[in-house]
């Protein structure tokens, strides 16, 4: 014998079926509507608008590309109470059409940023999120559009949705008491 250690694994029918639906997930997230790379949002060089980077997405299970917008993209109209937060999510179709989707209640704030993302209807059929923005204003209203993204009254965050594999990776936890 040469010296090395013969190991015997053993699975059970759960951790199959595990990697089974892990398997089938990571499938169908390949198949789906999702960026390939990050979107880069970020201030665009018209201060009330939001820029992204060259970046691929995947739509039907067909890839495409988006050139970067330095200019940015506006990011809706939605008026954000002074002192709460309101949110926009930036969804991209097969054509490279960039839409906006408001946060239900924008008009009302929300008490955090991530209540306010919570607050965007999921991303429509056809289309990949690029990602978020979140805005508040602390010594006035804070206009989507209007109010320049770098104000110094302003707290503004970009946030790129996962691409497929981060959320494939995310995805994926450790079989019970395997480090």
């Amino acid at each position: 014998m040469s010296g090395k250690k013969c190991t015997t694994v053993v699975t059970t029918n759960e951790q199959v079926n595990d990697i089974i639906t892990l398997v089938n997930d990571i499938r169908s997230s390949l198949k789906g509507d999702y960026n390939v790379s990050a979107p880069g949002l970020a201030i665009g060089s018209t201060k009330s608008a939001v820029a992204n980077a060259a970046f691929d997405y995947q739509i039907a299970g067909v890839r495409y590309s988006k050139a970067a917008i330095a200019a940015g993209t506006a990011p809706g109209n939605d008026v954000i109470p002074e002192d709460t937060f309101g949110a926009v999510a930036f969804d991209i179709d097969a054509a490279g059409t960039i839409t906006v989707v408001e946060a239900a209640d924008n008009a009302t704030g929300y008490t955090t940023a991530a209540l306010a993302i919570a607050g965007v209807a999921d991303v429509a059929t056809g289309k990949a999120r690029m990602g978020y923005v979140t805005a508040s204003g602390s010594e006035a209203d804070f206009t989507f559009g209007t109010t320049l993204l770098d104000a110094a009254d302003t707290t503004v965050a970009y946030t790129d949705a996962d691409t497929a594999f981060e959320a494939i990776g995310s995805a994926v936890t450790l079989l019970d008491g395997q480090s």
